[in-house]
């Protein structure tokens, strides 16, 4: 790992995430991000090695029955709970202690994944007696001052579609993006919501902000696009409205936003529906207007 961050907490087990690689509370359609209890770490689009999140001892460590996925456990502090991982096939053992960063195993393909999804990890932290069931674990919480420390910058107005495959296209700003951030944002005066999330397909999504308390009016104005499913310190989860994105006269699923990614993941209905080519330039205010903000 380079430099590792921490990213979130919960029940005194902190979770880490190399600084280069990017992470989502949101961007997923099943339930635990709905409830802010899970998060999904990826690493570098063309990384396969995956790295552990936290330091522990691996109580758990197996291929999943009838399906083509693994689960690894590592229990970590002093209470009595475990971090859950999916989407890694171990290539470490019961009884492991692992260190923050160790090569854990490889990301896999997942039959839980839809076309467009990258490789990465599925964290929770989790009750030992309760750790693999899809409910039931604890409230994440994710570290505030990522998004206070990121700064505020002035929003792009256009993006350059730098990557096109038949599952997706990136596109890249032509401004810096602010680390821990993403590339899309609405702006209120001096306060910036950065937009994350599967928009509109997965049907929530999330904002997050430097603000610890986002001012009531502003709210408001959000209802006018969103449905606010709750706010938290820095965070506002909501429910999308039903809208069918088109970008430059071509239907598209949706976008993807991840924070500390720089790019927003252009998703088509099909594999090889992508009108985009390398090169072209779409304009900030149309990706909005086609999530319906």
């Amino acid at each position: 790992m380079n430099t590792v961050i921490n990213i979130a907490e919960s029940y005194g087990i902190k979770l880490y995430s190399d600084g280069e690689w990017f992470f989502s509370f949101t961007n997923s359609p099943y339930y635990s991000h709905k409830q802010f209890s899970s998060i999904d770490i990826y690493p570098k689009r063309g990384v396969t090695s995956a790295r552990s999140p936290v330091e522990g001892t691996v109580i758990e460590a197996r291929k999943l029955k009838l399906m083509n996925d693994y689960f690894l456990a590592i229990k970590s502090g002093n209470r009595e709970t475990c971090v859950k991982i999916l989407h890694v096939r171990p290539t470490v053992q019961i009884g492991d202690h692992i260190n923050l960063g160790d090569e854990i195993g490889q990301f896999i393909w997942s039959p839980f994944f839809d076309f467009w999804t990258d490789l990465h990890m599925h964290l929770e932290v989790r009750p030992l007696d309760d750790r693999l069931r899809a409910g039931g674990a604890y409230p994440i919480e994710p570290k505030f001052s990522l998004i206070k420390n990121s700064g505020k910058k002035s929003n792009p107005n256009s993006f350059r579609v730098e990557m096109k495959s038949d599952r997706y296209a990136l596109l890249t700003s032509n401004l810096k993006i602010s680390n821990f951030s993403t590339p899309l944002a609405l702006q209120f005066n001096d306060l910036q919501l950065f937009l994350e999330g599967g928009l509109p397909h997965y049907g929530h999504g999330a904002f997050w902000t430097h603000c610890k308390n986002v001012p009531k009016e502003i709210l408001e104005r959000l209802k006018r696009s969103i449905r606010i499913d709750f706010v938290r310190k820095g965070y506002i989860h909501f429910f999308c409205l039903d809208s069918k994105p088109v970008i430059e006269g071509v239907g598209y699923k949706g976008i993807g936003l991840y924070l500390n990614d720089p790019h927003i993941k252009i998703i088509p209905r099909r594999i090889g529906e992508i009108g985009l080519e390398v090169d072209d330039m779409i304009f900030w205010d149309e990706i909005l207007k086609s999530i319906r903000f």
